[in-house]
């Protein structure tokens, strides 16, 4: 996901974003390790330059997944059938505003096309009462 790690003086140690970390160098068999601070900022993921109001947003994606199974065919055999059921792909993303109002515009005919309704509810697995 968008987020960056920046070292920053000590003395900026009170502002949002910046905590105390560590850095460790080794040179052949030797390590040292000392305390550094660094802001940890979040980022647009299509525009790495824009850091300001950024969130995470989570959305599907419908398909068609293929599953295999066994079965009879119209012959009556047992052999493998394969057969295409809906998916969902759930992905995230950190967007600043302007690339939040890109995705909303790519979407648009697609949601003027549909019918608002409510999420899916959970389903029950196999053999569960």
């Amino acid at each position: 996901m968008g987020t960056r790690f920046i070292e920053v003086d000590e003395s900026r140690q009170g502002e949002p974003g910046v905590r105390k970390g560590d850095r460790t160098l080794t040179v052949g068999d030797q390590s040292i390790t000392q305390e550094t601070w660094v802001k940890v900022e979040a980022y647009d993921d299509l525009d790495p330059a824009v850091t300001e109001d950024v969130h995470l947003h989570t959305f599907a994606v419908p398909g068609m997944e293929v599953r295999a199974g066994s079965g009879k065919d119209a012959a009556g055999s047992g052999d493998f059938e394969t057969r295409l059921v809906p998916s969902v792909q759930y992905y995230q993303i950190e967007l600043g505003p302007e690339s939040l109002n890109k995705l909303h515009d790519a979407l648009k005919p697609f949601i003027a096309a549909a019918q608002e309704c409510e999420p899916p509810k959970a389903r029950r697995g196999r053999g569960a009462k």
